[in-house]
């Protein structure tokens, strides 16, 4: 079936759910193949879902079109089924590394064809180097209901393939390259009767591998002792809670999942839980799993996610002596519940700075960008640790949810607190977050005045000019020290434009009968906004007072007027 881009965007979530499940039932399979002989109950099981998985698919996708990723399978470009964890050892990365690029299945491919597929698969994957790759084998079993495109070794060559097509009269699209036959089995004239074993072929030595032979021997041994046992623990304890269909085995591998996953987590296996609760998530999902098992399975990243679980983790995390991978925790937070934000966030607001925090926090990000809401309800907690926390993540995610839980910090009482939630108003930075930080420019303290003043400025906000002006007019700030005046005239200068130019040569050169009527400071900061305004009546401005007899002024004039037009 080929689908247009205008009919790409409209398949129905229905199909995609339908070949999300038949690509995941047919690795299910692959897998249990792998593990069951013949005559299996659980093999059988596992064989006859992927058969009906396959069969919802066909009033959706008929052909189902594939196409190989080094790690994903791709359906009318969405991926359907990845699997990043297994590495070279996932089903996609097979595929793509024995050069198929694309895999079309027909209706009846859920019959014969599907147990033969699963087969040469699992055969290609035992394959010695000496033995046919994955390609050949397809070509040689002839199948009906299965066509697929591959390259050359080289990738050189892109050719298509009908597993029922032969040389000759193999179907070919426009402009390809014939399809290379595999060369047929045979012997140089003399050598003996094909098939004739002879004692010559074979090392007279006790020790007769070649070389390559006893590095593929090595190899295969290495990753034998260094493949994770516990991921197929663990995938079979879920293939029992899909297949068996007593209730009774059910639930004792749930027991079992249960355990393994607080395991895990106290010696640190992230990876391993956060797959465990992919895989429960996927699993309670089936129509097959008891209803009290799919319950439970759902219920296991809410049972991680309890403060008193999550508050164990991290107090293990902070003693342990090697800090945690943040790539990792990020896989098992984005599987946690939003009930996990809180003691996350209070550690956070705790804890002192340190590489475990570090980890800590930027695996925390994925889990509040996720849940927005939740977090800017801490924002509003009664304990300053949780808000500062709370305040951290804000500020990285800069997300408008939070805009009206820190405009009620700035109410509050704690500068420290207000100080940081102008930082995050100012990382922000949309309308109403800018509108909130205008309140600040009049805090009693004077650190949140200058973060305002420096996020204004920033900022360009021009809607703070008035709340400006009022300031620079108070008497009060002839009293601030000098980087207050700095602050508040660099945001001023830097917005105001030709606007504000008489309110700056007011105290740059107005005079009184015993001399200038501002302190040198207050003139000097002047000076620094009109250049900063730059304009041609801001540096007339400067002109006048550029040979004004106090150093300070005389010094901060020459400097603006260098930095004018």
């Amino acid at each position: 079936m080929t689908v247009s881009a205008h009919e790409a965007e409209v398949i129905s979530p229905q199909a995609i759910s339908a070949v999300e499940d038949a690509l995941r039932a047919f690795a299910k399979a692959l897998r249990a193949v792998q593990l069951y002989l013949p005559n299996n109950p659980t093999r059988a099981q596992s064989l006859e879902q992927a058969r009906q998985a396959f069969m919802r698919v066909w009033p959706y996708a008929s052909p189902l079109d594939i196409q190989v990723r080094e790690a994903s399978f791709m359906f009318e470009e969405r991926v359907v089924y990845q699997d990043v964890e297994r590495g070279t050892e996932s089903l996609p990365w097979f595929l793509y590394r024995d050069g198929i690029r694309t895999m079309s299945f027909l209706p009846g491919f859920e019959g014969e064809d599907i147990e033969t597929v699963l087969g040469l698969l699992h055969k290609a994957r035992t394959a010695s180097t000496d033995d046919d790759d994955l390609v050949t084998m397809l070509w040689v079993a002839d199948l009906a209901c299965v066509t697929y495109r591959y390259i050359e070794s080289n990738g050189a060559t892109d050719l298509v393939m009908a597993s029922g097509d032969r040389p000759g009269v193999a179907s070919q699209l426009p402009g390809e390259l014939p399809l290379a036959v595999p060369p047929a089995e045979t012997q140089a004239p003399g050598d003996g009767p094909p098939g004739l074993v002879r004692v010559d072929d074979f090392d007279s030595t006790l020790y007769f591998l070649e070389p390559r032979e006893a590095a593929y021997l090595q190899d295969e041994l290495k990753r034998e002792y260094t493949e994770d046992q516990r991921k197929l623990v663990l995938a079979s304890l879920f293939d029992i809670v899909e297949l068996q269909p007593k209730a009774e085995a059910q639930l004792e591998a749930l027991a079992i999942l249960d355990q393994l996953v607080l395991e895990c987590l106290t010696l640190g296996e992230y990876e391993l839980v956060a797959y465990t609760l992919r895989e429960a998530a996927a699993t309670a999902r089936q129509e097959s799993v008891n209803v009290k098992v799919a319950d439970g399975l759902r219920e296991l990243p809410a049972r991680l996610s309890e403060p008193h679980v999550i508050a164990q983790l991290l107090h293990a995390l902070d003693e342990s002596a090697r800090t945690p991978v943040a790539s990792l925790l990020e896989g098992l937070f984005a599987e946690l519940r939003p009930t996990a934000l809180e003691p996350l966030v209070a550690w956070l607001g705790a804890a002192p700075s340190s590489p475990a925090r570090a980890s800590i926090e930027r695996a925390s990000l994925r889990l509040a960008g996720a849940n927005t809401a939740e977090l800017a309800k801490l924002l509003e907690h009664s304990q300053d640790t949780v808000v500062r926390g709370a305040l951290r993540l804000v500020s990285q995610l800069a997300t408008p949810a939070a805009v009206p839980g820190l405009a009620r910090i700035l109410r509050g009482a704690d500068p420290k607190l207000r100080a940081e939630a102008v930082t995050a108003l100012a990382d922000i930075g949309s309308p109403a977050a800018l509108q909130s930080l205008e309140r600040s420019i009049d805090d009693a303290d004077r650190e949140v005045r200058v973060a305002t003043y420096r996020a204004i400025g920033a900022r360009k906000h021009t809607g703070a000019l008035p709340r400006l002006l009022d300031a620079i007019r108070r008497k009060d700030i002839r009293a601030a020290d000098l980087g207050e005046k700095m602050a508040l005239f660099e945001a001023f200068g830097g917005m105001c434009g030709d606007a504000g130019v008489g309110e700056l040569d007011g105290i740059l050169n107005a005079r009184g009968l015993l001399g200038a009527k501002e302190p040198p400071e207050m003139r000097a900061c002047a000076a620094r906004a009109l250049g900063l305004v730059g304009t041609r009546n801001a540096v007339a401005s400067l002109q006048k007072a550029a040979d004004t007899k106090d150093v300070v002024v005389r010094s901060a004039v020459a400097r603006a007027m260098r930095g004018g037009t």
